[in-house]
Parts: structure tokens; sequence; C-alpha cells
């Protein structure tokens, strides 16, 4: 029998008009994996559908390592024609599917006209799948991948620690200077609730003083309603705006990048 929440998921999936939300998710603390289970966990809330294309390799700290599943399936498979796309999603948890997407990551500049239209349309079917799509972002704010750079939100979870704090910095500095026109912050492992935003506070004012990056709060990993806060409109912009901008921003950047190399 079906809980009251896991009908009303039901129902938002069977009368979506317009793809769900993309969010690009960064973490910062002692095991950024650990934070990034922890955060993807937290947003199936609800009885949300969350998949996570996942940009780690099998031995760089990805999630089907994390939840104790063999590694393989690459979404570069289904582009290439090998297999469809949905045959990529793997459930790892009650509500949170996977897509391994490391080898998809390095090439996605390199690809022709052909693998990148399935590209969107498997992006497009993910979409559709879900109450919400996240990138496990790879960790290196000097060179941001094509999804993150395309995501229309990005989440920075900070470990409530030195490691988490300093670490929260340099997200923010090269989120700012990649030109991330805002950034969501949720606090995990904190000790109390001035403790998580004595922290917020303190990026806050890091933002202030050198980079003038845009900070919204959204409270803690453990005690606040964080899918609901990711699956609802960011200000007065309708959430498919930016979920049906994703794919044209990946297809721009994927061209520019392409260029370039």
């Amino acid at each position: 029998m079906l809980h009251a929440s896991d009908q009303a998921a039901g129902l938002r999936r069977l009368f979506r008009r317009t793809p769900s939300a993309v969010v690009a998710l960064f973490t910062s603390g002692r095991s950024p994996r650990d934070l990034a289970v922890q955060t993807l966990t937290a947003l199936t809330e609800g009885a949300r559908r969350v998949v996570a294309i996942d940009e780690h390799a099998p031995d760089r700290g990805s999630l089907l390592a994390a939840f104790g599943y063999p590694d393989g399936g690459d979404l570069l498979g289904a582009l290439q024609g090998q297999h469809d796309v949905t045959e990529t999603m793997r459930e790892v948890a009650d509500g949170l599917w996977v897509v391994p997407a490391a080898a998809t990551v390095l090439a996605v500049p390199l690809l022709d006209e052909t693998p990148h239209a399935r590209l969107e349309a498997g992006i497009a079917e993910l979409q559709r799948r879900a109450d919400l799509l996240a990138i496990h972002t790879v960790g290196d704010v000097r060179s941001l991948t094509p999804f993150a750079r395309a995501a229309g939100r990005r989440l920075l979870v900070v470990e409530a620690s030195g490691v988490g704090a300093r670490g929260a910095c340099q997200w923010i500095k090269g989120l700012a200077a990649a030109g991330a026109g805002s950034l969501e912050i949720a606090v995990s492992g904190a000790r109390d609730r001035a403790d998580a935003t004595a922290l917020f506070a303190s990026l806050n004012d890091f933002t202030a003083r050198h980079v003038g990056l845009p900070l919204v709060w959204r409270g803690e990993v453990e005690r606040d309603p964080l899918a609901d806060a990711m699956t609802t409109p960011l200000g007065a912009r309708h959430p498919a705006e930016g979920a049906q901008a994703f794919i044209r921003r990946l297809r721009a950047w994927s061209s520019q990048a392409g260029v370039a190399g």
C-alpha cells in the first residue's frame, strides 16, 4: 500500500509537463564523497526521485563504490548507441539512481553531431524520470566540467569543520571566477543551529570582501527540508526554465570546448 507521500510523488511525475531542475553538487569536508551521499539521500525525502550523474571515476570516489555496487555502464555507451540511456541508471537506494559518467565528461567536447544528439535526448529522458537531476561534480575547482558549467543551480554542502570552511572558500572563489550567478549553501555536521549559521555568516562575509558571489542559505542537511528547497523555484524563476536551459548551455559549452581543444 502506498503512503501519502509516495502517492503525491507519483502524481507529480504523472502530471509533470516540464523536465526536472538540474543542480550541480559540490562538497567540502574531510570526506567529500560521504557528504555527497548524505546530501543525495536527503534529497530523496518525501518520496522524491533523484538521478545523480556521477562524474567520478571508479577509483576516484564514485557513488556506486560508496554504495557497494560494482562500477560499469558509463553513459558514454548510450551516446555510442550501445544501449539505452535508462540502462545506465543504477538504483542504489530508495529513490536514488546513479548514472556513471566519468568517461562521458572527458568525451563531451569531442562528440560529433550524432552522439551529441543522443546525449541531449538522454539527458531529457533522465530529467523526465526524476524530480531532481543532480551532477556529482569532480572536485577540481580549476577546471569545471561541461555538466557543472551547464547546471542552472549550484549547491555547495560544507562540513562544519576547518577543512570544510577552507575548501568552501576555494570553491566559492573558483565558481565566482567561472561566472556563477549565485551559490546555494547547506551545512552538515554542525553542533547546533548557531554553529551552522555562524559558518554560513563567515562564508557570506568572505564572499562580500573577496568575490561578490551571492550566497543563498539552504539550511542544514540533517535538520532542514533540503529536498523542498532544491525542487522549488529559485526566486521568481520557474524551475523548468533552468532545466530546459541546461541542455542548451551544455551544447554551447561543449562546442566552445571542442573549438578550444
